[in-house]
């Protein structure tokens, strides 16, 4: 059963109800590996490599430049059947993939069974006509563990309410598809791990007690202080992101593409799970081309602990980092319009695709990695939360979320400037 610490209001108690007991418009009578999108489109898929040239990959690096692989989902009006849809983790090297998970117990063989699976999209569809433009969502997944396609529960979900998602993978710092043009991608482990050592350290080297309120300020710029190889990820991977938004305007000027001339740069926001969460709500505060921002189970890197922001941002935790939310209580005690979400019981891998895996590896292998939760009941709330979220900052719409008074033995859901921890 899913512990969810929340209020609801009756709207949107309704609404999660509905996406949980019935289906899509566009996928009424489909079943499929992933849970069926809520929204009224079908969902178009396309990839690419870009390089940006604006950010330099170091002296002793192969390449020049940093790579990115970019991958995009959007609305489409053409129905695609079953067998015609993609394939999950098409053009993954599995045992990448495996490599990264096997000491989690999983086997060679789930990876294998697990990528026979089809998602709810198809590549190179028509972009729908039925709007002008539809907002952006710029998604970052997790660092190194991060791979687009495993979040594909969200991000097929806000491209069936109307969404162009765009999902950045960082060559050589995440899981990437090979690049058929420029060669390797693959993970540099070594090089990759070292903001993990440096996480080690600074846990090695604290002595305060976490659980103390007297020591959450001190503690929260220690870790922040020490932890500089996560913050220099956050600059680089902000970076990017802000160039790919460029690449796209341009695309948009230069070319008749429909998938460009369909994105409304008026209403863009971020989204993103762990270093990607932290950085999309970074970005949002940063950078006043961002409305909106959405972050899953990260610490708070980047500048947001001293900006304060009157702009809309959602952080949604697990139970997985005890200090994570107790920095984060701090850095987001200036933020006046935070929307809060903790899933009790839950751990970090929770949010993405993980939930699903079930069906290959068995629910007790699951719980290894998302905690003992109903896990696809949790990502219901997760998706109606973030699609309300949305709704409302980038479309305009009424929210269906009601403020409400915090009470301790209660889930929050908490539209306030504080999300409570420590007391």
């Amino acid at each position: 059963m899913i512990r969810v610490y929340k209020y609801y209001s009756t709207a949107f108690f309704i609404s999660i109800l509905c996406a949980t007991s019935l289906v899509g418009q566009a996928f009424s009578n489909e079943k499929g590996f992933l849970p069926t999108p809520t929204g009224p489109y079908t969902i178009g898929t396309t990839s690419f490599f870009l390089k940006d040239s604006l950010q330099k990959n170091g002296l002793f690096a192969k390449e020049d430049y940093k790579r990115l692989h970019v991958k995009i989902w959007y609305p489409s009006d053409s129905l695609v059947s079953y067998n015609e849809r993609n394939r999950y983790l098409s053009g993954y090297d599995l045992d990448d993939i495996y490599s990264l998970f096997k000491k989690k117990g999983i086997v060679k063989q789930d990876v294998i069974d697990i990528a026979t699976n089809h998602t709810f999209s198809k590549d190179n569809l028509p972009v729908s006509d039925s709007k002008e433009a539809y907002p952006l969502i710029i998604f970052t997944p997790g660092y190194y563990f991060g791979l687009s396609d495993i979040y594909s529960s969200f991000a097929e979900n806000l491209a069936s309410n109307g969404y162009i998602v765009c999902s950045i993978i960082h060559v050589h710092e995440q899981i990437c598809i090979e690049d058929e043009q420029q060669g390797n991608t693959k993970l540099k482990k070594a090089k990759s791990a070292l903001p993990f050592f440096q996480w080690w350290l600074a846990d090695l080297t604290c002595f305060r007690d976490a659980n103390k309120a007297k020591n959450q300020e001190r503690l929260t710029r220690y870790y922040l202080r020490r932890l500089k190889r996560f913050d220099r990820k956050i600059e680089s991977w902000e970076a990017s992101s802000l160039y790919l938004i460029d690449y796209l305007k341009e695309q948009k000027i230069k070319t008749e593409n429909a998938l460009y001339t369909k994105i409304d740069f008026d209403n863009i926001g971020t989204f993103g799970q762990s270093l990607g969460g932290a950085l999309s709500n970074h970005l949002c505060v940063a950078n006043d081309v961002i409305k909106a921002g959405a972050s899953m189970d990260c610490i708070q890197f980047g500048d947001v602990v001293d900006s304060g922001s009157d702009k809309p941002l959602l952080l949604i935790e697990s139970d997985h980092q005890k200090k994570w939310k107790i920095g984060n209580e701090y850095i987001y005690r200036d933020i006046n319009q935070l929307e809060y979400l903790r899933i009790k019981g839950a751990l970090h891998f929770l949010f993405c695709d993980l939930p699903y895996y079930d069906v290959t590896i068995g629910r007790e292998s699951v719980k290894n990695f998302i905690g003992d939760v109903d896990g696809e009941s949790a990502i219901n709330v997760i998706n109606s939360t973030v699609l309300n979220f949305f709704n409302h900052h980038l479309k305009g719409n009424e929210s269906s979320l009601a403020e409400e008074k915090i009470d301790d033995d209660m889930y929050l859901y908490q539209i306030s400037n504080k999300c409570i921890y420590l007391k």
